[in-house]
């Protein structure tokens, strides 16, 4: 029997998961960045696949550096591989456009790839930059100007399922754990996919949402992960401490084995062990 799969986690959104066929990463971010640098380009040398979800900055930045030094295929929305194609020279060849509002699934080694549209917290850009120019902040008009010239600010919210050769499926959420999703949406994804691992961005304070959200995915993982913990740190931005989150899904769901990945996390995808591993009684 193979050995199942491996996931690691570089920090903000950024995670790989290999296989004996391939490895493929999402978001891979390892720049310097709001005071952090946890992981170097070199860490990413040899990923097959990249799958971007969407394109803020923070997840799209080192995409074409990955991408050159690895000749990596870039799976994306098709205004991502627009992006790419007119400001970094990507070819066609290593750019598969994938529409989250279109059914429909890809296939590579390894693993079979299903996209689907999530909703973002709301982020105007040209308020950002307004308001920076009126506040004389500058930390917030830098980022604000560079979302806006460099990344592909508006492209669709793209969430990944992955159903992988033995069986494990593992659904990347990433930031959808917000107000905007409905109740109805997130049951619908529910209903479509049937998740064993659920990759969860935890944010602010929307542990309401992170409960709500596993209630309706009826995952049996939770990976909870802060996306922006260091830029909100820079912003000013306080969220809630990351046990909160995860105490809440054990006090709701204590048949669900949770995890909070820090940079560095590093898990073999065996479900039985996983479930083992996090037998949490809540006190």
């Amino acid at each position: 029997m193979p050995s199942p799969a491996t996931l690691r986690y570089f920090g903000w959104s950024g995670f790989s998961i290999s296989t004996a066929k391939s490895k493929l990463v999402f978001d891979p971010f390892f720049r310097p960045y709001c005071g952090a640098e946890w992981f170097h380009l070199d860490d990413f040398a040899d990923v097959n696949y990249i799958l971007v979800t969407h394109g803020h900055e923070e997840h799209f930045l080192d995409v074409p550096v990955v991408a050159k030094r690895t000749g990596a295929k870039v799976i994306a929305a098709p205004s991502v591989c627009s992006f790419l194609r007119r400001r970094h020279g990507i070819g066609r060849d290593q750019l598969v456009a994938v529409d989250p509002r279109v059914a429909g699934a890809t296939s590579i080694p390894g693993f079979q790839i299903t996209t689907f549209q999530w909703k973002h917290r709301d982020i105007n850009i040209a308020k950002a930059i307004t308001m920076a120019v009126f506040q004389g902040n500058a930390t917030q008009l830098s980022w604000a100007w560079s979302s806006a010239v460099n990344a592909p600010f508006y492209s669709p919210y793209t969430g990944y399922f992955l159903e992988l050769e033995d069986g494990v499926t593992i659904l990347n959420y990433n930031e959808g754990f917000n107000t905007k999703m409905t109740d109805r949406e997130i049951e619908d994804l529910g209903r479509k996919f049937k998740t064993d691992i659920l990759l969860a961005g935890m944010q602010l304070n929307f542990i309401d949402d992170v409960v709500r959200g596993v209630g309706a995915l009826k995952p049996k993982v939770v990976i909870l992960h802060p996306p922006h913990e260091k830029f909100h740190e820079m912003m000013g931005a306080k969220s809630a401490p990351w046990t909160e989150f995860e105490r809440a899904i054990q006090l709701n769901f204590p048949d669900v084995a949770t995890y909070i990945a820090k940079p560095g996390f590093e898990i073999a995808l065996d479900m039985r062990r996983l479930l083992e591993e996090t037998a949490h009684v809540p006190a």
